[in-house]
């Protein structure tokens, strides 16, 4: 990314992320596996007092709950089978959540898939499973529904910020996800629920591995190939610590990206001229 459309975060000690996490329940789509589960991780090592998973993938769901219950204890972690396509499985998730826990914080829309070939599907769960749980988020948190606020982190990836011509729907959605984040944090004086976008760069995922394999036609293989040829895959735990580091500093609607294992940037866009506002408004 160019040097002057980023910010870098000064790292915070784990001292003071536990003492902004303690008490706080979170509720984590797509987080049975992959960076969903480094945020899951994250989330409990830096002191969140309860997570709801909430994951399509019934078995590796099941499989998370054992090992993060093993790590960190009885009671701190709750698993959902959901597809967050569907508004009504969404919403339960968010009412088991407060029944079981009694409040909920924060809520991570983080559930994706990379498969143009399978477009439909690939724009309702990315673009349409991130709107369902932002609107729920809202539902839920905003204080104009007697909420007490919180925070939403919508987990695109950086090619919601520069596009991957080997996967142009896939880059669409993500596109779509920075927007949305960008104009619900313009917001949050009136629900005071902060909303924000976070784009991992190439990070080690099941997503990446069969994004080779998930295209449209070689063509689109091989150009997506000639893209990440000779790119740095990062763990996925620097991309779920740094999404912990950014929740309480990041300002509403500010999206940010982690890369090469580093810590969070926030992304400057450049401002619109002042003849495009005046067309505008």
């Amino acid at each position: 990314m160019a040097k002057d459309l980023i910010n870098k975060v000064r790292p915070s000690s784990i001292e003071q992320l536990k003492k902004k996490l303690t008490g706080k329940v979170a509720l984590l789509t797509g987080g049975a596996s992959g960076i969903g589960y480094s945020i899951a991780k994250s989330f409990l090592n830096h002191g969140i007092s309860a997570l709801t998973i909430a994951d399509i993938h019934r078995s590796n769901g099941t499989e998370a709950i054992k090992d993060l219950t093993l790590k960190f204890g009885e009671d701190k972690v709750m698993f959902i089978e959901c597809d967050v396509t569907k508004r009504s499985q969404m919403n339960s998730v968010f009412q088991e959540t407060l029944k079981h826990f009694t409040r909920l914080d924060i809520v991570v829309n983080n559930a994706g898939i990379m498969n143009d070939a399978v477009w439909e599907k690939e724009i309702n769960t990315n673009i349409g499973g991130c709107l369902v749980g932002s609107l729920l988020g809202l539902q839920y948190m905003s204080e104009t529904s007697k909420g007490r606020g919180g925070t939403i982190i919508n987990v695109a990836s950086i090619i919601g910020l520069m596009p991957c011509n080997g996967f142009p729907i896939h880059t669409m959605t993500q596109y779509a996800i920075v927007g949305l984040s960008r104009a619900f944090g313009g917001h949050y004086k009136r629900t005071k629920v902060k909303i924000i976008g976070f784009c991992p760069g190439l990070t080690q995922s099941e997503l990446i591995e069969t994004a080779y394999k998930n295209t449209l036609n070689g063509h689109f293989a091989r150009v997506f190939q000639r893209e990440v040829e000779g790119c740095y895959l990062q763990h996925p735990d620097f991309v779920g610590n740094g999404l912990v580091k950014v929740i309480d500093k990041a300002k509403p609607g500010s999206i940010w990206f982690v890369e090469n294992n580093d810590q969070p940037h926030e992304v400057h866009f450049p401002a619109l001229s002042s003849m495009i506002r005046e067309k505008m408004y």
